[in-house]
């Protein structure tokens, strides 16, 4: 069984030795784990954008949406009525037992 090497026995480690070290461990990994290291390597390299700037962009983006069309608003909750609340529970209460019938 291999152990965990601390940080400062890496750092000890002469820079071609750690390079073989990764290049050997590089070599046994599969390519699914290979793709998704360097996609986050790369990712990683990206500038980042600070929180304020997105969260304004997001707003601008809003108000775009708001103006060019109007989403009305649902003012109060949907109600249903006595009997399609019935009907609801009837419904459920076939598709549990597996009897539901079919329509013509």
């Amino acid at each position: 069984m291999m152990k965990l090497m601390t940080m400062k026995q890496y750092m000890k480690m002469s820079k071609p030795a750690l390079i073989r070290k990764i290049t050997k461990t590089l070599r046994a990994m599969p390519k699914v784990k290979l793709a998704r290291l360097c996609y986050n390597i790369t990712k990683s390299k990206l500038p980042r954008l600070p929180y304020e700037q997105t969260k304004m962009k997001m707003l601008r983006r809003y108000k775009k949406l708001k103006f060019t069309e109007e989403i009305p608003k649902r003012k109060t909750k949907r109600k249903f009525s006595r009997k399609q609340l019935a009907a609801q529970r009837l419904f459920a209460k076939r598709a549990r037992a597996g009897t539901l019938r079919r329509r013509r």
